[in-house]
């Protein structure tokens, strides 16, 4: 094991955090989710795997939580029954069983395309016979690590550190957005290496790529598609934000600086997942419009989708030069996707991945065995039909728990619908182009906030509910009853 510069610092960082406690915590653990490109260790022996510093600052900050009775107990209580953290619990322990079981049970009972990594440190991209390897470990790791991040930041929320968390979420949203400046800015004048201490894992690096014209923005993640997934959940989350007129200054001005990365990113992913939101956002918008329920905000994102979009599209069209420059993106990204090598290959994986799914009588071949490119292939074909339905019933959960916030406080209901909405973004982003079942931290960070800011009415303990006397009440009642 190798500790690289930028481990040292997360380390230093990560012993403040236990010191300092929950606000610390909450701040490293976000902002570290963009470091998606960096590597704080390197592991030769595990095929060169690489330890990201957002799964170190997970360590500390989980420490510091254990080290406090209140967050402790808080962070039990949030995967209780019936929550959404019983049915991702159950859904996680499944998925690290059937990594030490399921590889084993049908070793050579059908091909895949393996999530493991050889002696290089690079993945293999050729079929083999289905066995265990070192990605069983790793992607278990990775997704026990979920779980912990979910019930820590649910039992935060559940303590009353949601606003501060969705105020930490913006800010993770402004730093990405600094950091796809500094991408550009870097490409521009020719010095992409100044961003190499946070490019140091042992990843395929695609910082220098142009489609169409357009240089793909990847920020301090390794492609584009990374990055359009992570920039899309946090314009989703600062969208919510903005229309339910949360209380920060600068939610709008995040919402409209992300989402224009998102559209210059030239990620086919992010452009996908993001018109299914865009589609959600607006027949929320037009819910909240009939009902009754609708603020200024919403009707003017009603305005902006319905009316002034189609309108710059078509003041587009007029001129040659912008509109052959958006056709040719469309077309490179949309129509000759499919048709491209990347695309082929990704159809060949996924297509592989089904068919193991059956081979394997719906069991699956077991966590991070079979390698695909979407994630509902990646579910079926590595945890089965059991662990596909337990994911279900999670997210089932999770959208239940929106659907009764009208019974919590304003606050707390959009800092909860706020968090189902980037986590669901999440979801379509990796069912376009998701590799694994791992969705990653941030996700467990927009889950688990959501879990907790919508739990909060029933988290509280059953005496809470019960009037309580006044001591004016005290002062009247005798203390001794006559005979």
């Amino acid at each position: 094991m190798t500790i690289e510069p930028i481990g040292f610092i997360a380390i230093l960082l990560g012993f403040m955090v236990v010191y300092h406690g929950s606000r610390w915590a909450i701040t490293a653990l976000c902002l570290s989710t963009l470091l998606g490109a960096a590597a704080a260790f390197q592991l030769p022996a595990l095929g060169s795997s690489s330890i990201q510093p957002s799964h170190l600052m997970l360590f500390f900050a989980a420490l510091g939580v254990i080290l406090r009775p209140r967050p402790k107990q808080a962070t039990i209580e949030s995967l209780a029954y019936p929550g959404p953290g019983f049915w991702f619990a159950a859904y996680v322990l499944f998925s690290v069983v059937s990594a030490f079981f399921l590889p084993r049970i049908f070793a050579g009972a059908t091909l895949v395309y393996s999530s493991a990594r050889n002696t290089a440190g690079l993945t293999s991209v050729m079929a083999s016979p289905l066995a265990p390897g070192s990605s069983n470990l790793t992607q278990s790791v990775y997704l026990l690590g979920d779980l912990v991040c979910f019930a820590v930041i649910s039992g935060l929320a559940r303590l009353g550190h949601g606003r501060f968390i969705a105020h930490q979420l913006v800010l993770t949203a402004l730093v990405c957005l600094g950091f796809a400046v500094v991408d550009i800015g870097t490409f521009s004048i020719g010095a992409p290496e100044l961003l190499d201490f946070i490019r140091n894992a042992n990843y395929t690096m695609h910082t220098a790529e142009v489609i169409g014209g357009f240089k793909r923005i990847v920020g301090s993640f390794p492609e584009a598609s990374a990055y359009g997934t992570v920039a899309l959940a946090l314009f989703c989350f600062t969208l919510i934000l903005w229309l339910e007129r949360f209380p920060s200054r600068v939610t709008g001005f995040a919402t409209v600086a992300v989402g224009l990365t998102v559209i210059l990113c030239t990620s086919t992913t992010a452009y996908v997942a993001g018109l299914f939101m865009m589609c959600v956002a607006i027949l929320l918008s037009l819910k909240r419009l009939v009902t009754g329920q609708a603020t200024r905000p919403y009707a003017t994102f009603l305005l902006i989708t319905l009316f002034m979009v189609p309108c710059i599209i078509m003041a587009i069209a007029l001129i040659p030069t912008l509109w052959n420059a958006m056709s040719a993106l469309a077309d490179v990204t949309f129509a000759r996707k499919l048709q491209s090598q990347s695309g082929e290959e990704r159809t060949a994986w996924n297509t592989l991945a089904l068919i193991s799914f059956v081979e394997t009588s719906t069991f699956g071949a077991g966590l991070g065995t079979v390698r695909s490119s979407s994630f509902v292939a990646a579910l079926l074909s590595n945890v089965g039909l059991t662990g596909t339905v337990l994911f279900l019933l999670f997210l089932y959960s999770l959208l239940m728990a929106a659907a009764r916030s009208k019974l919590i406080s304003r606050e707390n209901r959009a800092i909860g619908i706020a968090a189902v909405f980037a986590s669901v973004a999440q979801i379509a982003s990796a069912t376009i182009s998701g590799s694994s079942t791992d969705l990653g931290l941030l996700f467990s960070i927009t889950a688990g906030l959501a879990s907790g800011c919508l739990a909060v009415p029933y988290a509280l303990p059953r005496r809470m509910n019960r009037p309580q006397r006044t001591p004016a009440s005290l002062m009247s009642t005798p203390v001794f009853s006559p005979r």
